[in-house]
């Protein structure tokens, strides 16, 4: 099963969510790199195989520029950050089952609360 690592730009309560729906997920809080850099993040999103759930487009960038699709990234477009507009964004995914999808793990994902679009990086 994938695991997610909730950024510090969304509610850590996204993590909290992700587990009551049987993910395994976990904020950037809990794993001690809030205030991290980006390359920092990313890192650790390679070397634990886990996909990161982020409102902060600057990651969108970097795996298309720079890392070649060599993580997963799930980049919510949202214009209200609140707590509940991204539960919806997640809610949407997990009823579309893309959060199970395999091909994630090297892809990123724009999403909003009412659709997505993928583009997968490395197999």
């Amino acid at each position: 099963m994938n695991l997610f690592l909730i950024d510090e730009s969304l509610s850590p309560n996204l993590a909290v969510r992700l587990r009551e729906l049987g993910y395994n997920a976990k904020s950037v809080r809990e794993i001690g790199l809030k205030g991290s850099d980006d390359k920092t993040i990313i890192e650790w999103i390679i070397n634990n195989k886990a996909i990161l759930i982020t409102g902060d487009l600057d990651f969108g960038e970097l795996w298309y520029w720079y890392y070649g699709g060599e993580f997963g990234v799930i980049v919510f477009r949202i214009k209200s950050y609140k707590v509940e507009t991204q539960y919806k964004v997640i809610e949407f995914l997990y009823k579309d089952k893309v959060l199970v999808n395999e091909k994630i793990m090297h892809s990123l994902i724009i999403a909003t609360p009412t659709r997505y679009r993928i583009r997968i990086g490395k197999d």
